[in-house]
């Protein structure tokens, strides 16, 4: 009988282990809440996608991050040898020793980064995304072991859903278009092979589909095709909990707009996602509209300065990190057990490093005409580009940050 126990014991562990952590969300009496194996969890985020100067999926030489060894003495070197310029002289001096950005994320008090979009290794997978060459390998998930193991930060995993064309097989020139039968077929693949490549990796928190669908500016017919785009966003969700019914789904919006839709046609849609970068101070009646419209938990995918100030070529970092503090403390307000309505489960800061292709010259920090100066967003910049990817100047918002998140539940 002992026997039997022991061999009931430990096929239990290596089904529940098989099966990574299990994420759920639930509305309680004050609110909605995230938890992890039965543990409440916040998500304190940050957007994560470091690029080397010079590199842009523009000119079809960006690479994944997560594949970066240049020195190749075996180890990624954003993960492992960054360092912090301290006196900002944008050289490497004896007191500036390798640190790494794991390290640097766990020391700011991250528990989540936020990634697009998967590699792979499947042929077929790499066929769709033919034009681009940065996810077409197997995806490197020791990497992101480590970053649980060793770090404690997890990952919330995105597929674009055929945003900026990637995954529906689409032109550039055309757009994705979600009452294309084959292009949907080609995006349904994609999330497939997403999730069966990670759905049982200890280090995955949730599903994230679309970034910005919803804005033409993402390549998509989505605002123009609201029902086609709502009832395929619904299809995908459905697929992803066949096949893993122990983490959520996010759908990721641009601002508001559709959510009327969407209530009506994603119920297995488990979180609304909301890419926003109001600053009333803070969001204003954002967590009100959710709560009205579409009765999900709120997760901010993406906030932070929305036109960041630029003052003799310079960024504005007390700007920069005020914007940043009334937007947390915004979002901290409105979890479970504190302000009604209580639908929110966390954010992610955008973003961890400044981005320099963003505004068409991946060799210039460039200021943008409209005033948007989307390469000046990061929590850290690279100086003046020459010790690029590695180089790391903490800007005041990572004090900001580290000095709330290390020290709220």
């Amino acid at each position: 009988m002992k026997k039997y126990i022991l061999i009931f014991c430990f096929l239990f562990f290596l089904l529940n282990n098989a099966n990574g952590a299990v994420v759920k969300v639930e509305k309680k009496p004050d609110g909605w809440q995230l938890s992890v194996d039965g543990e409440d969890y916040f998500i304190k985020g940050v957007s994560y996608s470091p690029s080397k100067i010079g590199e842009s999926p523009d000119e079809g030489n960006l690479r994944d991050w997560m594949m970066i060894d240049d020195d190749k003495d075996g180890r990624i070197d954003v993960a492992y040898q960054s360092w912090i310029d301290k006196n900002r002289n944008n050289k490497k001096d004896s007191n500036e020793p390798e640190v790494g950005d794991f390290q640097l994320l766990k020391e700011m008090g991250v528990n989540t980064i936020r990634i697009y979009h998967h590699a792979t290794g499947n042929p077929e997978i790499q066929k769709i995304y033919r034009h681009i060459n940065t996810y077409n390998h197997p995806p490197n998930k020791v990497i992101l072991k480590d970053l649980y193991e060793k770090y404690g930060i997890r990952v919330m995993m995105g597929d674009f859903l055929g945003a900026y064309t990637i995954g529906s097989g689409a032109e550039w020139k055309d757009g994705t278009d979600y009452t294309d039968l084959q292009q949907r077929e080609n995006m349904l693949k994609s999330v497939e092979d997403m999730v069966a490549e990670f759905k049982e990796e200890p280090f995955l928190l949730m599903w994230a589909l679309g970034n910005d669908n919803n804005n033409e500016e993402s390549r998509t017919n989505a605002s123009m095709e609201p029902l086609a785009y709502a009832t395929f966003v619904n299809e995908v969700a459905k697929r992803i909990h066949e096949l893993d019914p122990h983490h959520p789904v996010v759908l990721v919006n641009c601002e508001t707009m559709l959510l009327d839709i969407y209530a009506q046609h994603t119920p297995d849609i488990d979180i609304i996602g909301i890419n926003s970068f109001r600053t009333v101070p803070g969001f204003g009646t954002l967590f009100h509209e959710v709560a009205t419209k579409y009765d999900k938990p709120l997760l901010i995918t993406a906030y932070g300065t929305q036109r960041p100030l630029i003052v003799d070529n310079e960024l504005d970092e007390i700007n920069q990190m005020q914007v940043h503090i009334d937007s947390w403390r915004d979002i901290s307000n409105q979890k479970a057990g504190k302000n009604k309505p209580g639908n929110t489960i966390g954010g992610f800061a955008f973003e961890w490093m400044d981005t320099w292709w963003r505004n068409w010259n991946p060799g210039q920090h460039n200021l943008s005409q409209d005033g948007w100066h989307l390469e000046w967003h990061g929590i850290v910049s690279q100086g003046n580009g020459q010790h690029s990817l590695l180089l790391r100047q903490l800007r005041n918002v990572y004090f900001a940050y580290q000095e709330m998140w290390t020290k709220e539940n």
